[in-house]
């Protein structure tokens, strides 16, 4: 049996509203590998040492989007031009989109314990790969900023799950129909000047942008289709409709899906995405909220990885 290292985060939501599942957990791999706890940034990159120096093959990552990012970005940093291991995702955050991506279904030790049986029998091993993308040091599958990273903004606040993202839907929806404040306060324009490789620039007022190289958002949304299609791409797409009108483009924007010009976006497949906004820009990669005050990012395809799946 291959090398394994877990890497768990104590503080992804399953994980405090469920403390038992880091022992069961545990349990489940015994003496099959290595189970660590996260505690820090600091202590995750002594782990990933660790892993590297003992030639682990597969790391697990137990936790939501926003943990898989981070350990994702330090494992690419710290094992360099070195061949990455693979990766198993076992879930365990608020949204878990990179786990719906993969299809990966269940518990976090459920998750883990389909895979050392599967890990028993080779030929019945399911792999799958995906790419990510690169900003600065981050590295992830899912880029959005300044509207949708307030209205996450606004979500982090209660981070109910799916229950808190419908029930936050509603409350959208209800100010946007009374001109309420929730709605000024999250939805507004931003001057965007951006160029896209290979060919493409934009100049526009945006509600926002986003990126990716995963097709399913919240709620099983497939906002990005083509962001798998083209093997080093990823898919950008730009909100341009007024903020007074974004609720009556909603069908328009989720349902047409091509390049180009389209009602309320404009979008590209690209390798290279540079965006600058006047001011700083709130952006969130796979849920992890960031500010750049110079309000100018550069957004590259990143490293296909590849995930044991089970």
């Amino acid at each position: 049996m291959p090398g394994i290292g877990i890497i768990a985060n104590p503080h992804s939501k399953l994980n405090k509203r469920s403390p038992e599942e880091l022992k069961l957990l545990q349990d489940v791999l015994g003496q099959k590998g290595i189970f660590s706890l996260s505690q820090d940034l600091a202590h995750l990159d002594r782990i990933i040492h660790e892993y590297k120096e003992k030639s682990i093959d597969i790391i697990g990552i137990n936790g939501g989007d926003g943990s898989i990012s981070r350990a994702i970005s330090r494992i690419i940093s710290i094992y360099g031009k070195d061949p990455l291991p693979q990766l198993c995702v076992l879930g365990g955050g608020t949204m878990n989109l990179v786990a719906s991506q993969l299809g990966v279904r269940g518990s976090p030790h459920e998750v883990l314990q389909r895979m050392l049986e599967t890990l028993e029998r080779p030929q019945s091993l399911r792999h799958q790969k995906l790419a990510t993308l690169k900003i600065g040091e981050i590295y992830g599958f899912l880029y959005a900023d300044q509207s949708s990273t307030a209205i996450l903004e606004e979500f982090y606040q209660k981070k109910n799950g799916h229950v808190g993202a419908t029930w936050l839907s509603v409350r959208l929806i209800n100010s946007f129909l009374l001109r309420g404040p929730l709605i000024k306060r999250v939805i507004r324009s931003h001057r965007l000047e951006a160029t896209f490789k290979p060919g493409g620039r934009l100049r526009s007022t945006a509600l926002g942008s986003f990126a990716g190289t995963i097709t399913k958002f919240p709620m099983g949304l497939q906002f990005l289709p083509l962001a798998r299609e083209r093997s080093g791409h990823f898919q950008v797409t730009v909100v341009t409709c007024p903020p007074e009108k974004l609720l009556w483009y909603m069908p328009a924007i989720m349902l047409q899906q091509k390049e180009g010009p389209a009602s309320g976006k404009h979008s590209f497949c690209c390798e290279q995405a540079n965006l600058r906004y006047e001011g700083s820009v709130h952006f969130t990669v796979d849920g992890e909220i960031y500010v750049n005050p110079t309000g100018s990012l550069k957004i590259e395809a990143g490293p296909e990885l590849e995930f044991v799946c089970s």
